[in-house]
């Protein structure tokens, strides 16, 4: 990747200034390396009053927008994903977009063509790779055996036209993967639709060419939330809890088991991180944590369970 030249601030726009867009656009603003100059917005009203609170240009659309940007955060419903990003790429704009990356497993490779082609950043929004938890954990590792998550959550409006694998569980299919860092051997998977019409709740069973197994459990069907994760490796086991960030160790004591908390990590806010990172990344040309090919196979997976989970669905019902 080539980096920005120049010393002037980044010049990002956000395209969508939804739930997620709103903390995208205040983030940006606290950034030293960068400066949100658009907001754009189907909702013309809407980008007007974010453009107003953060002391820069509203725009109904994209095009409007390019002259006065270098990079773009897409905070757009998944579907809208694709021709956004696209548009921003061809327009020699470096783009990130949140998760997951497209609807489809042929969009994102497109997308990833065309930023490669261009030398372009493209980072995908997977912000658990930026808690400070995930990031202690990374240097824990050795020669990890069992993996078992746990994300639950009541049901969110938002939310409810999007399958819980989409929603919730590829947010751990990316942790997973970043550590399996293995093609997947085989999936099972099974969840029901209770409440809206996709996949409330899941469970898949994944097993890696290189041994590793993992479990992920996710449902919005849950009164409070709940983000976890154990992991099994030689001699102990390490459980995060997501929310605070603070990693257990639990090993034998004899004939009992001992928990050990670990230093709690410095807390920051990982979505200040994940944008943060995205901006050096173009200043400096250093590719992302989180590129656009780890979001197409944390897609690809999530898809996978999914298809498997409705296979059994229908079978049933039949």
């Amino acid at each position: 990747m080539q980096a920005l030249e120049g010393t002037k601030p980044l010049r990002v726009g956000l395209i969508g200034v939804g739930y997620f867009g709103k903390h995208h656009g205040r983030i940006v603003t606290e950034l030293e390396n960068a400066v949100l100059t658009a907001v754009c917005d189907t909702e013309f009203s809407r980008a007007a009053e974010a453009a107003q609170r953060y002391n820069c240009q509203a725009f109904a659309t994209v095009d409007e927008s390019l002259p006065l940007t270098d990079a773009f955060i897409i905070a757009t419903p998944t579907q809208t994903h694709s021709g956004i990003a696209m548009k921003c790429l061809r327009a020699g704009k470096h783009v990130f977009v949140e998760k997951p990356i497209t609807e489809a497993v042929d969009e994102a490779s497109q997308l990833i063509d065309e930023a490669n082609k261009r030398g372009l950043i493209l980072q995908v929004g997977h912000v658990e790779r930026y808690n400070a938890g995930v990031r202690k954990l990374s240097t824990l590792l050795d020669s990890p055996a069992y993996i078992e998550t746990q994300r639950l959550s009541p049901l969110i409006e938002r939310a409810a036209g999007i399958d819980v694998t989409l929603d919730l569980m590829i947010h751990d299919i990316d942790i997973v993967l970043s550590i399996a860092k293995s093609p997947v051997k085989s999936i099972n998977a099974a969840g029901a639709t209770v409440l809206t019409g996709c996949i409330d709740t899941a469970k898949a069973w994944i097993e890696f060419d290189s041994g590793l197994k993992a479990f992920l459990a996710a449902g919005r069907l849950s009164a409070e939330k709940r983000r976890t994760l154990t992991l099994s490796q030689r001699n102990e086991c390490l459980s995060l809890d997501y929310q605070s960030g603070m990693i257990t160790k639990y090993i034998r004591n004899g004939s009992a088991i001992k928990a050990i908390p670990l230093d709690e990590p410095p807390m920051a806010e990982p979505l200040k991180e994940e944008l943060r990172s995205f901006t050096e990344s173009i200043l400096t040309g250093k590719k992302p944590v989180v590129t656009g090919e780890c979001g197409r196979k944390a897609l690809s997976l999530a898809l996978s369970i999914g298809n498997i989970i409705r296979e059994s669905v229908s079978s049933v019902m039949i």
